[in-house]
C-alpha cells in the first residue's frame, strides 16, 4: 500500500467513536464531549430545549425518570442538565466546565 493510501484509510478509533449509518445519540455524544481527557471536568451541561427532548426520547422510563426528577445526566458520575432555550441552535448545547485550578506558588 502507497502512503496515499494509509492516510485515506479510516482509524479504528475514529470507527469505534462513529457510527455513520447508527441512530442518532445526542446522550452518548454529549457526554463524550463533556469527559473529553483534554478538557477541564465538566460542571453542567445546557442544552436546548429540543435537544432535552431527544435525550429524554432516547432513555428508557427509568433514566428518563431520574433525569426529569434530578436534573442530572450521566452514569456513574452525574452531570447537572439544564434547559437554556438561549442557546444558539448549533450545536445546542454548552458544556460548562470547571474553572482550571490556580498553580501551585
Amino acid at each position: 500500500m502507497d502512503e496515499a493510501t494509509v492516510s485515506r484509510e479510516p482509524s479504528s478509533d475514529r470507527n469505534a467513536q462513529h457510527r455513520h449509518w447508527g441512530r442518532p445519540d445526542p446522550v452518548g455524544d454529549i457526554l463524550a464531549i463533556a469527559w473529553s481527557p483534554t478538557a477541564a471536568e465538566p460542571r453542567e451541561i445546557r442544552v436546548r430545549p429540543e435537544v432535552y427532548h431527544s435525550i429524554l426520547a432516547e432513555l428508557d422510563a427509568a433514566e428518563r425518570a431520574l433525569v426529569e426528577e434530578r436534573g442530572m445526566l450521566g452514569s456513574p458520575i452525574a452531570i447537572p442538565l439544564l434547559v437554556d432555550a438561549e442557546l444558539p441552535l448549533l450545536p445546542g448545547f454548552e458544556i460548562v466546565r470547571a474553572r482550571p485550578h490556580a498553580a501551585a506558588a
